[in-house]
């Protein structure tokens, strides 16, 4: 004869779930306790924080600032530092003319 399945009520999954969640408290105990298996409670902690977290990853307003407020964009530079035996060659190359900053590296190493 097979037997059925045991189902627990979300009050009472509430209370255990609650109960493990105290300092000082061993998940095993409380499962004892309830003459339950420490599994079946691990599993309630575990499907209780993924709803918690479904919840919280939930749509959240943001307010945007005025168009007249848009920060200032400053012009993009690529820096780059050259030790020298002299010192360091600091070279600053507009960003809009990466690709000619790279040719000049690729004669500048040969």
């Amino acid at each position: 004869m097979p037997q059925e399945r045991r189902s627990y009520s979300k009050s009472f999954k509430a209370q255990v779930i609650a109960e493990c969640a105290q300092a000082d408290t061993s998940i095993a105990n409380v499962a004892l306790t309830h003459n339950l298996n420490a599994n079946l409670v691990h599993k309630w902690i575990r499907v209780h924080g993924q709803k918690n977290l479904a919840l919280q990853t939930a749509f959240i307003p943001v307010k945007a600032l005025p168009s007249t407020a848009a920060p200032q964009v400053l012009p993009a530079t690529i820096r780059i530092e050259l030790p020298h035996s002299k010192g360091v060659v600091v070279l600053s190359w507009p960003a809009e003319n990466a690709a000619t900053c790279s040719a000049f590296l690729r004669d500048l190493l040969r």
